[in-house]
C-alpha cells in the first residue's frame, strides 16, 4: 500500500498543472501539458497461455527474492502457506488444521520441523507422539537419497508452484492489487500474471473460491536464510539406523 501521501501529492500536482494550463491557454497557439503516461504493457497479453506461463515462470525464477502467502489445496487438503524465497534458498510454513511443518532449504540442504499432528498424518498416533517427544522442536533431515518429503519441498520451485493441471487457457484481464493482469486458467485454479513491468505471478485462486495465494515483495531485500545450528538438527536416517 502506497499510503495517502502520494495521493495528496498527486492531487496537488494536478491542481497546479490545471492552473498553469489555464494561464497558458489565455495565450494564442498554446496547448495544455499532457497528463501522465499510462504504464507500458510488457506484451504477454498477446501471447498464448503456455507462452505467458513460461514468461511468468522465468520472471519468478529471475527474481532475487519474493514472498507468497495464502491458502492452497495440497493433496485435497486446505493448506495455509507462508513462503519466502531468497535466491536458491527458501523458508516456508505449511499448516493444515492442527498439523504444521516448517521447511528450510538452504545451500542445497533440506530441513523440516513438524509438530506431532503432522507426524500423525504419516503414522499411527502412538508412534507420532513418541517421535514428536524424541525430536522436540528440533529440525530433522531425511536420510541420504530419501525422497519421502520431496513433494513438500517442491513448493520452493517456481516451475512446480506454477505448474498447471491439465490444459491451460487464457482468461479475462483485470487489476490485481492495482496492477493490470491477465488470467491463466487450468482445471483447478486461476493464475493472474502482470501485464506491465515484469510478468510476475500476482495471485493464484482455486476454482472453489476457498483458496488463494498472493505473491509480493519481488526483489525486496530479505532476511538472510541460514541453516539451523547443528545441535538443533536430527538426522532421520541415523535415527532409523539407515
Amino acid at each position: 500500500m502506497r499510503g495517502i501521501l502520494p495521493k495528496v501529492a498527486s492531487i496537488t500536482l494536478v491542481a497546479a498543472a490545471m492552473t498553469l494550463a489555464g494561464c497558458q491557454n489565455d495565450k494564442a497557439g498554446t496547448t495544455p501539458p499532457a497528463g501522465p503516461a499510462a504504464p507500458t504493457g510488457n506484451g504477454v497479453a498477446a501471447l498464448t497461455a503456455d507462452e505467458i506461463l513460461q514468461r511468468a515462470t522465468g520472471a519468478l525464477k529471475a527474481a532475487k527474492a519474493y514472498h507468497a502467502e495464502g491458502d492452497i489445496d495440497l493433496d485435497g487438503q486446505p493448506t495455509g502457506i507462508d513462503l519466502t524465497v531468497d535466491g536458491e534458498n527458501f523458508t516456508a510454513s505449511l499448516t493444515s488444521g492442527k498439523a504444521k511443518v516448517d521447511l528450510l532449504d538452504v545451500d542445497g540442504k533440506r530441513y523440516m520441523r513438524p509438530n506431532e499432528q503432522f507426524w500423525a498424518t504419516a503414522m499411527d498416533a502412538p508412534k507420532a507422539k513418541l517421535l514428536a517427544k524424541v525430536i522436540g522442536d528440533r529440525w530433522v533431515t531425511a536420510a541420504e537419497g530419501d525422497q519421502s518429503f520431496a513433494e513438500l519441498f517442491s513448493i520452493g520451485s517456481a516451475e512446480e508452484f506454477l505448474k498447471p493441471t491439465g490444459t491451460l487457457t487464457k482468461g479475462t484481464e483485470k487489476q490485481i492489487g492495482g496492477v493490470p493482469a491477465i488470467a491463466l486458467e487450468d482445471q483447478q485454479a486461476t493464475l493472474y500474471i502482470a501485464t506491465t513491468g515484469e510478468p510476475y505471478p500476482l495471485r493464484i485462486g482455486g476454482k472453489d473460491g476457498a483458496s488463494q495465494v498472493l505473491f509480493s515483495d519481488f526483489n525486496a531485500p530479505a532476511k538472510p536464510i541460514e541453516p539451523p545450528a547443528p545441535a538443533q538438527v536430527i538426522d532421520l536416517g541415523a535415527l532409523s539406523g539407515k
